[in-house]
Protein backbone atom coordinates (compact mmCIF):
# COMPACT_ATOMS: atom_id res chain seq x y z
CA UNK A 1 0.00 0.00 0.00
CA UNK A 2 1.32 3.10 -0.95
CA UNK A 3 0.17 7.21 -2.01
CA UNK A 4 0.43 8.96 -5.06
CA UNK A 5 0.18 12.21 -6.07
CA UNK A 6 0.36 14.70 -8.87
CA UNK A 7 0.22 18.68 -9.48
CA UNK A 8 1.64 21.21 -11.29
CA UNK A 9 4.17 22.52 -9.02
CA UNK A 10 6.52 20.20 -6.87
CA UNK A 11 5.69 22.27 -4.20
CA UNK A 12 2.00 21.23 -4.06
CA UNK A 13 2.84 17.44 -4.63
CA UNK A 14 4.81 17.50 -1.48
CA UNK A 15 1.68 18.82 0.36
CA UNK A 16 -0.43 16.01 -0.79
CA UNK A 17 2.11 13.49 0.27
CA UNK A 18 1.98 14.98 3.98
CA UNK A 19 -1.69 14.58 3.53
CA UNK A 20 -1.04 10.78 2.61
CA UNK A 21 1.95 9.90 4.70
CA UNK A 22 -0.70 7.48 6.55
CA UNK A 23 -0.30 4.95 3.66
CA UNK A 24 3.70 4.68 3.49
CA UNK A 25 6.29 5.57 6.34
CA UNK A 26 9.38 3.89 4.84
CA UNK A 27 10.21 6.17 1.78
CA UNK A 28 8.80 9.29 0.20
CA UNK A 29 10.11 10.70 -3.69
CA UNK A 30 9.31 13.63 -5.45
CA UNK A 31 10.06 13.85 -9.53
CA UNK A 32 9.51 17.47 -11.30
CA UNK A 33 10.50 18.46 -14.72
CA UNK A 34 12.53 21.53 -14.85
CA UNK A 35 13.49 22.99 -18.00
CA UNK A 36 13.24 19.81 -20.07
CA UNK A 37 14.47 17.35 -17.68
CA UNK A 38 12.99 15.25 -14.92
CA UNK A 39 14.36 16.04 -11.55
CA UNK A 40 14.12 14.27 -8.62
CA UNK A 41 14.51 14.70 -4.70
CA UNK A 42 14.05 11.87 -2.00
CA UNK A 43 14.78 8.80 0.26
CA UNK A 44 14.14 7.42 3.21
CA UNK A 45 11.85 8.33 6.36
CA UNK A 46 8.13 10.41 6.16
CA UNK A 47 8.01 12.92 3.49
CA UNK A 48 9.34 15.81 5.89
CA UNK A 49 12.91 13.91 6.56
CA UNK A 50 13.10 12.33 2.91
CA UNK A 51 12.47 15.50 0.78
CA UNK A 52 14.58 18.74 1.92
CA UNK A 53 15.53 20.54 -1.64
CA UNK A 54 13.03 20.72 -4.61
CA UNK A 55 12.14 23.40 -7.16
CA UNK A 56 8.22 24.24 -6.91
CA UNK A 57 7.91 25.39 -10.57
CA UNK A 58 6.92 22.30 -13.53
CA UNK A 59 4.60 19.74 -13.14
CA UNK A 60 5.81 16.99 -10.92
CA UNK A 61 4.51 13.18 -9.03
CA UNK A 62 5.20 12.00 -5.94
CA UNK A 63 4.87 8.86 -3.66
CA UNK A 64 4.66 7.82 -0.02
CA UNK A 65 5.76 3.94 0.32
CA UNK A 66 5.12 1.33 1.93
CA UNK A 67 6.72 -1.47 0.31
CA UNK A 68 5.25 -5.32 -0.65
CA UNK A 69 7.58 -5.94 -3.22
CA UNK A 70 11.16 -5.34 -3.78
CA UNK A 71 12.42 -4.65 -0.15
CA UNK A 72 12.72 -1.76 1.69
CA UNK A 73 15.48 0.24 0.51
CA UNK A 74 13.70 1.19 -3.10
CA UNK A 75 12.06 4.82 -3.28
CA UNK A 76 9.25 5.84 -5.91
CA UNK A 77 8.61 7.37 -7.97
CA UNK A 78 11.40 5.24 -10.52
CA UNK A 79 12.76 7.47 -13.48
CA UNK A 80 14.91 7.70 -16.22
CA UNK A 81 16.02 10.39 -19.04
CA UNK A 82 12.31 9.95 -20.71
CA UNK A 83 9.52 9.36 -17.87
CA UNK A 84 8.97 9.06 -14.03
CA UNK A 85 6.58 6.69 -12.71
CA UNK A 86 4.77 6.40 -8.89
CA UNK A 87 2.28 3.54 -8.40
CA UNK A 88 0.03 2.35 -5.77
CA UNK A 89 -0.42 -1.86 -6.38
CA UNK A 90 1.08 -4.86 -6.81
CA UNK A 91 1.75 -6.11 -10.03
CA UNK A 92 1.61 -10.25 -10.05
CA UNK A 93 2.73 -10.90 -13.43
CA UNK A 94 5.76 -8.49 -13.38
CA UNK A 95 8.37 -10.44 -14.96
CA UNK A 96 6.57 -11.53 -17.85
CA UNK A 97 6.57 -7.42 -18.44
CA UNK A 98 10.03 -7.17 -17.91
CA UNK A 99 12.61 -10.77 -17.38
CA UNK A 100 14.84 -8.86 -16.47
CA UNK A 101 12.69 -6.58 -13.39
CA UNK A 102 13.87 -7.20 -9.68
CA UNK A 103 10.71 -5.33 -8.95
CA UNK A 104 7.27 -4.45 -10.46
CA UNK A 105 7.98 -0.44 -10.52
CA UNK A 106 11.06 -1.56 -12.66
CA UNK A 107 9.22 -3.66 -14.68
CA UNK A 108 6.44 -0.91 -15.54
CA UNK A 109 9.13 1.48 -16.12
CA UNK A 110 11.12 -0.33 -18.77
CA UNK A 111 8.31 -2.17 -20.82
CA UNK A 112 6.78 1.49 -20.87
CA UNK A 113 10.40 3.08 -21.75
CA UNK A 114 10.76 0.08 -24.59
CA UNK A 115 7.61 0.61 -26.05
CA UNK A 116 8.19 4.42 -26.54
CA UNK A 117 11.67 3.89 -28.14
CA UNK A 118 9.43 1.53 -30.22
CA UNK A 119 7.93 4.74 -31.58
CA UNK A 120 4.70 4.59 -29.57
CA UNK A 121 3.70 7.90 -28.12
CA UNK A 122 3.33 8.45 -23.75
CA UNK A 123 -0.19 7.33 -23.70
CA UNK A 124 -0.01 4.37 -26.16
CA UNK A 125 3.24 3.04 -24.39
CA UNK A 126 1.34 3.13 -21.18
CA UNK A 127 -1.72 1.75 -22.24
CA UNK A 128 0.03 -1.14 -24.32
CA UNK A 129 1.50 -2.24 -20.83
CA UNK A 130 -1.00 -1.63 -18.47
CA UNK A 131 -3.38 -3.55 -20.26
CA UNK A 132 -1.34 -6.47 -20.00
CA UNK A 133 -0.48 -5.61 -16.18
CA UNK A 134 -1.91 -8.77 -13.70
CA UNK A 135 -3.17 -7.03 -10.11
CA UNK A 136 -3.96 -3.27 -8.61
CA UNK A 137 -2.23 -0.14 -9.85
CA UNK A 138 -3.37 3.18 -9.62
CA UNK A 139 -0.40 4.99 -11.24
CA UNK A 140 0.86 8.00 -12.73
CA UNK A 141 3.41 8.78 -15.27
CA UNK A 142 5.33 11.72 -16.00
CA UNK A 143 7.40 12.74 -19.03
CA UNK A 144 10.03 14.87 -19.64
CA UNK A 145 7.77 17.53 -21.48
CA UNK A 146 5.36 17.86 -18.48
CA UNK A 147 2.88 15.20 -20.07
CA UNK A 148 1.09 13.16 -17.50
CA UNK A 149 -0.68 9.47 -17.65
CA UNK A 150 -3.02 8.94 -14.81
CA UNK A 151 -4.33 5.36 -14.83
CA UNK A 152 -6.73 2.99 -12.57
CA UNK A 153 -6.20 -0.75 -13.27
CA UNK A 154 -9.47 -3.06 -14.97
CA UNK A 155 -10.60 -3.51 -11.54
CA UNK A 156 -10.70 -0.71 -9.15
CA UNK A 157 -8.45 -2.42 -6.09
CA UNK A 158 -7.05 0.88 -5.45
CA UNK A 159 -8.53 4.50 -5.11
CA UNK A 160 -7.50 7.05 -6.86
CA UNK A 161 -9.30 10.95 -6.91
CA UNK A 162 -8.49 14.01 -9.51
CA UNK A 163 -9.43 17.43 -9.84
CA UNK A 164 -7.58 17.85 -13.10
CA UNK A 165 -4.56 18.63 -12.92
CA UNK A 166 -4.46 17.72 -9.50
CA UNK A 167 -4.38 13.50 -8.41
CA UNK A 168 -4.24 11.80 -5.23
CA UNK A 169 -4.35 8.33 -3.57
CA UNK A 170 -7.51 9.81 -1.32
CA UNK A 171 -10.03 12.11 -1.67
CA UNK A 172 -9.09 13.99 1.48
CA UNK A 173 -5.84 14.90 0.33
CA UNK A 174 -7.35 16.96 -2.55
CA UNK A 175 -9.59 18.57 0.30
CA UNK A 176 -6.69 19.40 2.29
CA UNK A 177 -5.71 21.87 -0.95
CA UNK A 178 -8.67 23.07 -1.56
CA UNK A 179 -9.62 20.92 -4.37
CA UNK A 180 -12.84 19.59 -5.19
CA UNK A 181 -12.54 15.58 -6.46
CA UNK A 182 -13.98 13.00 -9.01
CA UNK A 183 -12.85 9.37 -8.25
CA UNK A 184 -11.02 7.84 -11.23
CA UNK A 185 -12.98 4.93 -12.55
CA UNK A 186 -11.85 2.02 -12.86
CA UNK A 187 -9.94 0.86 -16.12
CA UNK A 188 -9.59 3.99 -16.87
CA UNK A 189 -6.35 5.85 -18.48
CA UNK A 190 -5.74 9.38 -19.28
CA UNK A 191 -3.28 12.04 -20.62
CA UNK A 192 -3.52 15.30 -19.06
CA UNK A 193 -1.39 18.03 -21.18
CA UNK A 194 -1.05 21.72 -19.51
CA UNK A 195 -3.56 20.94 -17.26
CA UNK A 196 -6.42 19.33 -19.63
CA UNK A 197 -7.40 15.85 -20.14
CA UNK A 198 -6.25 15.48 -24.22
CA UNK A 199 -6.93 11.83 -24.31
CA UNK A 200 -8.61 9.20 -22.19
CA UNK A 201 -10.24 5.64 -22.85
CA UNK A 202 -10.54 2.26 -21.24
CA UNK A 203 -7.73 -0.20 -20.32
CA UNK A 204 -9.35 -3.55 -21.42
CA UNK A 205 -12.55 -5.01 -21.77
CA UNK A 206 -14.41 -4.33 -18.81
CA UNK A 207 -13.82 -6.71 -15.67
CA UNK A 208 -15.48 -7.27 -12.45
CA UNK A 209 -14.56 -4.52 -10.18
CA UNK A 210 -13.22 -5.66 -6.83
CA UNK A 211 -12.44 -2.96 -4.60
CA UNK A 212 -10.09 -3.87 -1.81
CA UNK A 213 -12.09 -4.08 1.50
CA UNK A 214 -9.32 -3.15 3.30
CA UNK A 215 -9.23 0.20 2.29
CA UNK A 216 -12.25 0.57 4.25
CA UNK A 217 -11.19 -1.33 7.16
CA UNK A 218 -8.17 0.34 7.51
CA UNK A 219 -6.02 1.98 5.42
CA UNK A 220 -7.98 4.94 4.37
CA UNK A 221 -8.58 8.21 6.58
CA UNK A 222 -12.64 8.26 7.85
CA UNK A 223 -13.13 11.85 6.02
CA UNK A 224 -12.23 9.66 2.44
CA UNK A 225 -14.70 8.49 0.16
CA UNK A 226 -13.79 5.39 -2.06
CA UNK A 227 -16.04 4.38 -5.32
CA UNK A 228 -18.69 6.79 -3.44
CA UNK A 229 -18.50 5.31 0.17
CA UNK A 230 -17.65 7.42 3.40
CA UNK A 231 -14.82 5.63 4.85
CA UNK A 232 -16.11 6.69 8.94
CA UNK A 233 -19.67 5.92 7.99
CA UNK A 234 -18.65 2.45 6.86
CA UNK A 235 -16.48 1.73 9.43
CA UNK A 236 -19.34 3.05 12.03
CA UNK A 237 -21.89 0.18 10.25
CA UNK A 238 -18.96 -2.21 10.84
CA UNK A 239 -19.08 -1.71 14.30
CA UNK A 240 -22.96 -1.57 14.43
CA UNK A 241 -23.17 -4.98 13.05
CA UNK A 242 -20.64 -6.09 14.79
CA UNK A 243 -22.58 -5.26 18.14
CA UNK A 244 -25.50 -7.66 16.27
CA UNK A 245 -23.82 -10.74 15.34
CA UNK A 246 -20.89 -11.01 18.45
CA UNK A 247 -22.93 -8.93 21.43
CA UNK A 248 -20.69 -8.81 24.83
CA UNK A 249 -21.75 -8.17 28.04
CA UNK A 250 -19.68 -4.90 29.43
CA UNK A 251 -19.82 -1.78 30.98
CA UNK A 252 -18.07 0.49 28.43
CA UNK A 253 -16.54 0.07 25.13
CA UNK A 254 -13.33 1.61 24.36
CA UNK A 255 -11.56 1.94 20.92
CA UNK A 256 -7.73 0.58 19.68
CA UNK A 257 -6.52 4.65 18.30
CA UNK A 258 -6.96 5.60 15.65
CA UNK A 259 -8.74 3.84 13.07
CA UNK A 260 -10.56 1.41 15.50
CA UNK A 261 -12.57 4.49 16.74
CA UNK A 262 -14.78 4.26 14.08
CA UNK A 263 -16.32 0.91 14.65
CA UNK A 264 -16.28 1.37 18.37
CA UNK A 265 -18.84 4.47 17.84
CA UNK A 266 -20.68 1.93 15.92
CA UNK A 267 -20.58 -0.53 18.37
CA UNK A 268 -21.16 1.40 21.07
CA UNK A 269 -24.43 2.82 19.51
CA UNK A 270 -25.94 -0.72 18.51
CA UNK A 271 -24.90 -2.58 22.11
CA UNK A 272 -25.97 0.52 24.10
CA UNK A 273 -22.65 0.30 26.11
CA UNK A 274 -21.26 3.48 26.65
CA UNK A 275 -17.81 4.78 24.69
CA UNK A 276 -14.91 5.98 26.14
CA UNK A 277 -11.29 6.72 25.39
CA UNK A 278 -9.15 3.79 27.60
CA UNK A 279 -6.22 3.22 25.33
CA UNK A 280 -4.05 6.39 24.36
CA UNK A 281 -1.88 6.41 21.18
CA UNK A 282 1.43 7.42 21.30
CA UNK A 283 0.76 9.98 18.06
CA UNK A 284 4.57 10.42 17.29
CA UNK A 285 4.84 6.34 17.19
CA UNK A 286 3.30 6.27 13.81
CA UNK A 287 1.29 3.32 12.24
CA UNK A 288 2.91 -0.19 13.72
CA UNK A 289 1.13 -2.52 10.66
CA UNK A 290 2.93 -0.62 7.47
CA UNK A 291 6.24 -0.59 9.51
CA UNK A 292 9.19 -3.52 8.23
CA UNK A 293 9.49 -6.56 11.21
CA UNK A 294 11.47 -5.70 14.29
CA UNK A 295 10.62 -2.29 14.04
CA UNK A 296 7.11 -2.90 14.00
CA UNK A 297 7.65 -5.20 16.81
CA UNK A 298 9.06 -2.15 18.90
CA UNK A 299 6.74 0.47 18.19
CA UNK A 300 3.74 -1.92 19.24
CA UNK A 301 5.41 -2.28 22.61
CA UNK A 302 5.39 1.21 23.37
CA UNK A 303 2.68 3.10 21.40
CA UNK A 304 -0.55 2.34 23.71
CA UNK A 305 -0.93 3.66 27.07
CA UNK A 306 -4.14 3.34 29.02
CA UNK A 307 -6.23 5.47 31.43
CA UNK A 308 -7.10 3.67 34.45
CA UNK A 309 -10.20 5.34 35.62
CA UNK A 310 -11.95 4.26 32.58
CA UNK A 311 -11.07 0.67 32.98
CA UNK A 312 -10.71 -0.23 36.79
CA UNK A 313 -12.90 -2.97 37.56
CA UNK A 314 -14.73 -3.05 34.47
CA UNK A 315 -15.88 -4.93 31.86
CA UNK A 316 -13.90 -3.61 29.17
CA UNK A 317 -15.06 -4.09 25.52
CA UNK A 318 -11.92 -3.26 23.07
CA UNK A 319 -12.88 -2.57 19.17
CA UNK A 320 -9.91 -2.99 16.55
CA UNK A 321 -10.26 -2.36 13.23
CA UNK A 322 -8.35 -5.73 12.42
CA UNK A 323 -5.74 -7.77 13.32
CA UNK A 324 -3.25 -9.25 11.11
CA UNK A 325 -0.16 -10.41 12.99
CA UNK A 326 -1.66 -10.36 16.84
CA UNK A 327 1.70 -8.11 17.59
CA UNK A 328 -0.33 -5.61 19.44
CA UNK A 329 -3.34 -7.65 20.86
CA UNK A 330 -1.80 -9.67 23.40
CA UNK A 331 -0.10 -6.56 25.04
CA UNK A 332 -3.17 -4.62 25.38
CA UNK A 333 -5.28 -7.34 27.02
CA UNK A 334 -2.39 -7.58 29.48
CA UNK A 335 -1.82 -3.51 30.07
CA UNK A 336 -5.54 -3.52 30.60
CA UNK A 337 -5.84 -5.94 33.00
CA UNK A 338 -2.91 -4.97 34.68
CA UNK A 339 -4.56 -1.16 35.43
CA UNK A 340 -7.33 -3.49 36.79
CA UNK A 341 -10.08 -4.15 33.87
CA UNK A 342 -12.49 -7.12 35.67
CA UNK A 343 -12.70 -8.77 32.37
CA UNK A 344 -11.85 -7.88 28.56
CA UNK A 345 -13.51 -8.86 25.54
CA UNK A 346 -11.61 -8.35 22.04
CA UNK A 347 -14.39 -6.97 18.81
CA UNK A 348 -12.98 -7.21 15.40
CA UNK A 349 -15.07 -5.04 12.49
CA UNK A 350 -13.56 -7.18 10.18
CA UNK A 351 -13.25 -11.23 9.33
CA UNK A 352 -10.81 -12.68 10.54
CA UNK A 353 -7.45 -12.57 7.72
CA UNK A 354 -6.69 -15.95 6.67
CA UNK A 355 -5.13 -15.44 3.32
CA UNK A 356 -2.30 -13.81 1.73
CA UNK A 357 -2.47 -10.81 -0.22
CA UNK A 358 -1.09 -9.93 -3.75
CA UNK A 359 -2.78 -6.87 -4.23
CA UNK A 360 -0.43 -4.61 -2.49
CA UNK A 361 -0.91 -4.99 1.32
CA UNK A 362 1.74 -6.74 3.67
CA UNK A 363 0.87 -9.98 4.40
CA UNK A 364 2.47 -12.44 1.40
CA UNK A 365 1.95 -15.67 3.26
CA UNK A 366 -0.25 -17.02 5.65
CA UNK A 367 1.91 -18.53 8.16
CA UNK A 368 2.18 -14.97 9.46
CA UNK A 369 -1.87 -14.29 10.07
CA UNK A 370 -2.75 -14.64 13.82
CA UNK A 371 -6.04 -15.91 12.73
CA UNK A 372 -4.58 -18.55 10.05
CA UNK A 373 -5.87 -22.35 11.72
CA UNK A 374 -7.29 -20.37 15.26
CA UNK A 375 -10.74 -20.20 15.91
CA UNK A 376 -11.77 -17.22 18.38
CA UNK A 377 -11.93 -19.28 21.48
CA UNK A 378 -8.32 -19.85 20.61
CA UNK A 379 -7.46 -16.87 20.02
CA UNK A 380 -9.04 -15.16 23.03
CA UNK A 381 -7.11 -18.07 25.22
CA UNK A 382 -3.76 -16.86 23.39
CA UNK A 383 -4.38 -12.96 24.22
CA UNK A 384 -5.79 -13.83 27.85
CA UNK A 385 -9.36 -12.26 26.46
CA UNK A 386 -12.34 -13.43 27.88
CA UNK A 387 -13.69 -13.44 24.80
CA UNK A 388 -13.11 -12.39 20.68
CA UNK A 389 -15.40 -12.11 18.21
CA UNK A 390 -15.07 -11.00 14.27
CA UNK A 391 -17.43 -9.40 12.03
CA UNK A 392 -18.74 -11.75 9.45
CA UNK A 393 -17.73 -11.15 5.49
CA UNK A 394 -21.61 -10.89 5.06
CA UNK A 395 -21.48 -8.32 7.48
CA UNK A 396 -18.71 -6.55 6.02
CA UNK A 397 -20.55 -6.55 2.59
CA UNK A 398 -23.66 -5.15 4.17
CA UNK A 399 -21.31 -2.09 6.16
CA UNK A 400 -19.85 -1.69 2.90
CA UNK A 401 -22.76 -1.58 1.02
CA UNK A 402 -20.82 -2.36 -2.72
CA UNK A 403 -21.84 -5.14 -4.99
CA UNK A 404 -18.31 -5.88 -5.91
CA UNK A 405 -15.51 -6.01 -3.45
CA UNK A 406 -12.41 -7.93 -2.64
CA UNK A 407 -13.21 -9.83 -0.02
CA UNK A 408 -10.07 -12.47 -0.67
CA UNK A 409 -7.78 -11.28 1.99
CA UNK A 410 -10.84 -12.95 4.44
CA UNK A 411 -12.46 -15.42 1.65
CA UNK A 412 -9.29 -17.17 0.23
CA UNK A 413 -10.96 -16.27 -3.21
CA UNK A 414 -8.97 -14.32 -5.43
CA UNK A 415 -10.84 -11.72 -8.09
CA UNK A 416 -8.52 -13.95 -10.89
CA UNK A 417 -6.76 -16.99 -10.81
CA UNK A 418 -3.02 -16.73 -9.26
CA UNK A 419 -0.45 -19.23 -10.75
CA UNK A 420 2.01 -20.48 -8.16
CA UNK A 421 4.98 -19.59 -10.66
CA UNK A 422 3.21 -16.16 -9.88
CA UNK A 423 3.33 -16.35 -6.16
CA UNK A 424 6.81 -17.67 -6.17
CA UNK A 425 7.84 -14.80 -8.50
CA UNK A 426 6.07 -11.90 -5.84
CA UNK A 427 7.55 -13.70 -2.51
CA UNK A 428 11.39 -13.74 -4.20
CA UNK A 429 11.25 -9.99 -4.21
CA UNK A 430 9.02 -9.67 -1.01
CA UNK A 431 11.23 -7.82 1.19
CA UNK A 432 14.56 -8.52 -0.74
Amino acid sequence: MCGIAAAPTAEEVFVLLESLQHRGQESAGIVWVENGELKFEGGMGLVKDAIKKFVSKGPAIGHVRYSTSGGYSRIQPVYNKRIALAFNGNIINFKSLEPSSTWDAEALITSITNEITKGYDLFEASKKVLSKAKGSYSIVILDREGKLVVARDPWGFRPLASDIPYIASETAALEDIGRRWTEVPENKIMLIEEGSITKEDTLTEPKTPAYCSFEYVYFERPESYFNGVNVHVSRVRMGEILAKEKPAEGDVVIPVPDSGRSAAIGFSRASGIPLDEGLVKNRYMGRSFIMPPGVREKIAMRKDGVVRDVVEGRRVIVVDDSIIRGTTMKRIVKLLKDKGAKEVHIRIASPPVRAPCYMGIDFPSKEELIAFGRNEEQLAKLWGAESVGYLSIKGLREAIGLKHLCVACFSDIYPFPISEEEVKQMLSTHRA
